[in-house]
């Protein structure tokens, strides 16, 4: 397995005076790092790959769609925009050397209805992801699809709809993203959620139930690593963990207070709790 750590403690955009932080990370052990998508240049994606190749690090790239670029919409002009949306970030995650584009990328983010999925949306959304799927392909991309919690999202809670959904697509690119954040809300067995996916799972996020330090909360991380172990899962790992100071980041997921004594906790603690259970 592949150890990451997602930016989006530190940033949403990275920039030359955070590259100090991807030596930082690579002196503590980490394989790679995840980095927001977003509007940059040509000359910022080549400097960016310029600074994960000095340090020997590989990257996977996070996005979000907004509820103005909603796949699943019955407004045909919104779908475009997610189209193309999606098709910028693969082109971004590609020109960084991503293995992986991932995040909520079947509906748009905190966009309710008051009632659950439907047909159609299903329809709309597994149209999407395989169009979606079958860029990123060429680009040697997978897509990591991820369920939120309730809270966030009504299209798509848990790893069972997860599954059916990339059953549906049916592209070996397009998993599922397991998040133990949204399933410590969401799934009654982590360890059958987990091992139910099977093949589909392409990415993991370590990320704790208040998302603050891993191993402070409520998650349930033996049964987590027990069920990556025992299907064999090989892919990413990547702590995912939020702060309360990131410009606009704290309304975008509810983070309203810091649940961690420092980010280099997060990071510190984080990686030995990975560690300790991928030894035993």
């Amino acid at each position: 397995m592949k150890i990451g750590m997602n930016l989006y403690l530190w940033l949403t955009k990275l920039e030359p005076k955070h590259f100090q932080l991807l030596a930082k990370l690579k002196k503590l052990g980490f394989d790679g790092v995840e980095i927001p998508t977003g509007d940059y240049t040509a000359a910022e994606l080549s400097n960016i790959r310029n600074a994960l190749n000095n340090e020997d690090l590989k990257c996977t790239v996070a996005t979000l769609l907004p509820p103005e670029v909603n796949p699943i919409s019955l407004n045909s002009s919104i779908r475009a925009a997610a189209y193309n949306k999606l098709k910028h970030d693969i082109n971004i995650a590609s020109e960084l050397g991503s293995e992986a584009l991932i995040g909520p990328m079947h509906s748009g983010h905190k966009l309710f209805y008051n009632r659950g999925p439907n047909q159609q949306e299903v329809d709309l959304c597994t149209d999407f992801l395989a169009a979606m799927g079958t860029e990123a392909k060429q680009a040697n991309l997978l897509l990591g699809v991820e369920p939120l919690n309730r809270f966030e999202c009504y299209f798509l809670n848990t790893a069972a709809q997860g599954k059916q959904l990339a059953d549906a697509v049916n592209l070996d690119n397009v998993g599922i993203l397991y998040d133990t954040h949204h399933a410590n809300i969401e799934e009654n067995s982590v360890y059958e959620a987990i091992t139910a996916l099977g093949s589909r799972l392409n990415h993991f996020h370590v990320s704790e139930s208040h998302r603050g330090t891993p191993g402070t909360g409520a998650v349930d991380w033996t049964d987590s690593f027990r069920a990556l172990k025992d299907m064999n899962y090989n892919g990413w790992l990547v702590i995912e963990s939020f702060a309360k100071d990131i410009d606009g980041f704290p309304e975008a997921v509810n983070i309203w207070r810091d649940c961690f004594t420092s980010k280099d906790e997060v990071v510190e603690k984080g990686l030995a709790l990975i560690q300790k259970h991928l030894a035993n």
